[in-house]
């Protein structure tokens, strides 16, 4: 045999080693492959699940939300009310009572004045 014999030989020994890597590569891919096309499948149907929940939570929490927003109205409607009660109550009352107070503290001192007992000085300097 000569050295081109020898020489073909080694590379077709060499080309039948890459063909079984190659085989044993393939192979491993197509394992890898099902594993993920696997993984791909549950994790679809993980998340259909997940999404069926967010969806109910995003629709419970929409609910809650009109919930509070309409307590929350409710609240502002009793707020402007108790303030318009107040205005109210104040405007009745406080008017009132500064006038008869100021009818009693006049009534009181034009009593004083009668029986002599408080003058204009002494009122002044808080004498009563």
């Amino acid at each position: 045999m000569s050295a081109s014999e020898w020489a073909a030989i080694a590379g077709a020994q060499v080309c039948l080693v890459l063909l079984v890597v190659l085989v044993v590569m393939i192979v491993r891919l197509d394992r890898t492959m099902r594993d993920l096309r696997e993984a791909t499948s549950e994790f679809r149907r993980d998340a259909r699940v997940a999404l069926g929940e967010l969806h109910s939570a995003v629709r419970s929490a929409d609910f809650e939300l009109d919930r509070v927003n309409a307590i929350v109205t409710g609240a502002e409607r009793v707020t402007e009310r108790a303030d318009a009660a107040t205005a109210l109550a104040d405007r009745v009352i406080t008017s009132p009572v500064v006038k008869a107070m100021a009818v009693g503290t006049g009534t009181r001192r034009a009593v004083q004045r009668l029986r002599g007992n408080g003058t204009r000085n002494g009122a002044r300097n808080g004498k009563r």
